[in-house]
């Protein structure tokens, strides 16, 4: 298991759009991914749903758990989408 503090900074936190990724990174790989920010907010980030419920604005600290075989790969490729922005 891996777990990661990440910070969210994309300019309108985390929207439909930036979930959606989130999402499409976990589903393309084998591992399980838990996102959870304020110390008590957990979502599955298999769930766009879920993270919405999040309402993780700008500069939010949040922490990620993975677990699985592609839990590096997953990690990797979660902290560059929040840390860039999103870039969308």
């Amino acid at each position: 298991m891996k777990k990661k503090e990440l910070t969210l900074n994309s300019e309108h936190g985390l929207h439909l759009r930036v979930a959606g990724e989130i999402v499409k990174i976990v589903n393309a790989h084998e591992c399980q991914l838990s996102i959870s920010c304020d110390g008590c907010k957990r979502a599955n980030a298999c769930s766009i749903m879920q993270l919405l419920t999040l309402g993780a604005a700008k500069g939010t600290r949040m922490e990620a758990c993975a677990e699985g075989p592609d839990e590096d790969i997953v990690m990797k490729k979660l902290s560059d989408l929040l840390s860039d922005g999103a870039g969308i």
